[in-house]
């Protein structure tokens, strides 16, 4: 049998199916995603939930003219392939290959670029307020999970778009989840909603009911709509929604794609800021997934018969996520004021031992960051020893916090900066290329990057018994296989390390960039014979000026390499205080990255694209050299 979803060019190619066809479509389209992901890697369960509701979405709309805003974008994979990306859709997250999220470059059906969560709503709002006041006569749609649904800048937004009461229909993608499972008194009330009776049932109770009392003039026709929403409020399901202004329809089956379109058919022909509450299952129609969705949220490649996922993170190392959680619980045993947080990431961040050992001393906050260091500074107000783990990415979304209720009251939090650097296949939205620069840019702030999975214990002892905040940050890889079962090295707080001595050049590396120093050194002694001295730095603040001043003098060329972009990060601060010394830094050059978007690939071929590798470097090197 021809498969459907080769006929399905355009989304105006769906008007014509019969229901039944666009459940046989949907099976075509999980099939294809699941294909795809155990080969390139990606985001499974979270795009494998919403494939009926996207067919539904755009069976009613036409999102080349209306606006469809997929939040975060890690669900929009169903979107990619009806709307001209079939083809290409094999190409997923690889180098020069379609985005694993929605990228207005890529379509125009891609009507705003995101990759952090939480944000649709206010783009949507914005779009459709500008659509009011130029006159445009479209329909705005945003689906938000349940999981971002409790963060401040969706709530935020939401408290907006009641009192605007511009038309914008809010899909809220209810799977009880958001990369791990949803916490907080959000989601307790979502959950109350989902085991109560029908919205739609008791409406029309409501319905029935004031339809009995007889209307006497107008005053009275507005009172009885003002008591019909006040009776509506208090007593069906969505009553915090209906609050914020919305109107408020569902829970509707998120895979029941006739009941989905019956709804939205009736939704878009409504006015003013709507909500319709959809119930979908993460992994659906994938079993391995359906029953791990945590583990199949950003998926490692799989095998397609059974699920079963290549550990191939085993086979290169621990990882530094994993070496962060095994120090804290080390510690954690010995302390008992050490306390673990996480925005919603307990097991990408290393943390879900550390989560079951001390499930009092462990605090998932959601999808907050601001939050978060908010109540580490609280904690350590209180006596405790916070460590917030988070990556780099997503903790400048809490950068005010960090300056007001960290730097300035010179609270002793620690910040286990994860993903630090390049990224890989997340792509741009995803880098975490500016922690340096607005860590060191905090009064008080200790600044440090190990070079291996050793120094990285160490670094997490320090920043715990020291009495400053202390930002660690590491990349998105394993420690030197060689180092990481090393006992942890000694050193101090700004204390640099010579690990190679040589005469013509030095390489002065900043964390990740150790191991691809030495690297360059040994091509450039094996091919020029030439003698390199490579430092690792380990500190961005405060600096051992001392032997990177030495370094700077001793040497005719001299690199100052990090995984960071250039602007502001580790090579900044030492050209800043090699100048405050009157040190001649003429020879001295920035080896990082550009400022500019780095594409999605994978973390070598980004970091070999930026001259960053071992073979990089050398060329750098040689190049001042000559």
């Amino acid at each position: 049998m021809a498969r459907l979803l080769d006929s399905i060019n355009d989304p105006a190619d769906l008007r014509s199916l019969h229901s039944s066809q666009l459940e046989r479509l949907a099976d075509e389209i999980r099939q294809l995603i699941i294909e795809v992901v155990s080969r390139n890697r990606g985001h499974l369960a979270s795009n494998l939930g919403t494939v009926e509701l996207t067919l539904a979405l755009h069976r009613c709309f036409d999102f080349s003219r209306d606006r469809l805003i997929w939040d975060c974008g890690h669900q929009c994979y169903a979107h990619k392939i009806l709307t001209g990306r079939r083809d290409s859709f094999a190409t997923l997250r690889q180098q020069d290959g379609i985005s694993g999220f929605a990228d207005p470059g890529e379509s125009p059906y891609d009507s705003f670029g995101f990759g952090h969560t939480a944000t649709s709503v206010s783009a949507a709002l914005g779009m459709a307020c500008a659509d009011r006041t130029l006159g445009t006569e479209r329909r705005v749609v945003a689906v938000i999970g349940d999981g971002a649904m409790a963060s401040g800048m969706a709530f935020e937004a939401l408290n907006h778009a009641g009192d605007l009461e511009c038309d914008l229909l809010v899909v809220l993608n209810d799977n009880k989840m958001s990369i791990s499972r949803t916490v907080g008194a959000v989601a307790r009330s979502l959950s109350k909603i989902r085991s109560s009776a029908p919205y739609g049932d008791i409406k029309r109770e409501l319905h029935d009911l004031m339809g009995m009392v007889p209307v006497v003039g107008e005053k009275f026709d507005g009172l009885l709509a003002r008591l019909r929403e006040g009776i509506q409020s208090a007593l069906t399901p969505g009553g915090l929604f209906v609050e914020l202004g919305f109107h408020y329809y569902g829970p509707v089956d998120g895979h029941d794609i006739e009941e989905l379109v019956d709804t939205l058919e009736h939704l878009k022909r409504m006015k003013g800021p709507i909500l319709l509450h959809t119930l979908t299952e993460k992994g659906h129609g994938f079993r391995p997934a359906s029953e791990d969705p945590t583990r199949f949220h950003s998926s490692q490649r799989f095998e397609l018969a059974n699920g079963s996922v290549w550990n191939e993170e085993a086979a290169e190392g621990t990882s530094y996520s994993a070496v962060v959680g095994e120090t804290l619980c080390e510690l954690a045993r010995e302390d008992p004021r050490i306390v673990a947080i996480t925005a919603a990431m307990p097991d990408g961040t290393g943390l879900s031992a550390f989560a079951k050992e001390f499930p009092d001393r462990f605090y998932d906050v959601g999808i907050c960051e601001q939050h978060a260091v908010g109540l580490a500074d609280g904690l350590a107000a209180g006596g405790m020893r916070p460590v917030f783990a988070v990556y780099s990415t997503f903790l400048q979304r809490a950068y005010d916090q960090l300056f007001h209720d960290v730097s300035i009251q010179g609270a002793p939090v620690v910040f286990c900066v994860d993903r630090a650097g390049l990224v890989g296949s997340d792509g741009p939205t995803h880098h975490g290329l500016n922690d340096i620069a607005y860590c060191r840019a905090m009064p008080g702030f200790v600044v440090m990057a190990p070079g291996d999975s050793a120094e990285l214990r160490t670094m997490v002892r320090l920043a715990l018994a020291g009495e400053a905040p202390a930002a660690i940050r590491y990349p998105r890889e394993s420690g030197p296989a060689a180092a990481t079962d090393a006992a942890p090295p000694d050193f101090q707080v700004g204390q640099a390390e010579v690990c190679l001595q040589g005469r013509q050049g030095a390489i002065v590396a900043y964390g990740a960039m150790v191991r691809r120093a030495l690297d360059a050194a040994r091509i450039l002694r094996e091919q020029d014979g030439l003698e390199i001295t490579v430092v690792n730095a380990r500190f961005a603040r405060p600096l051992d000026l001392d032997a990177i001043s030495d370094a700077v003098r001793q040497h005719e060329a001299v690199l100052l390499a990090e995984d960071h972009s250039v602007a502001g990060g580790f090579g900044s601060a030492v050209l800043e205080a090699l100048a405050g010394r009157g040190i001649d830094a003429k020879h001295v050059r920035l080896a990082g990255v550009p400022l500019e978007l780095i594409p999605h690939a994978t973390r070598q071929q980004q970091v070999a694209r930026c001259c960053l590798d071992g073979r990089g470097l050398a060329e750098r090197l040689r190049h001042l050299l000559a």
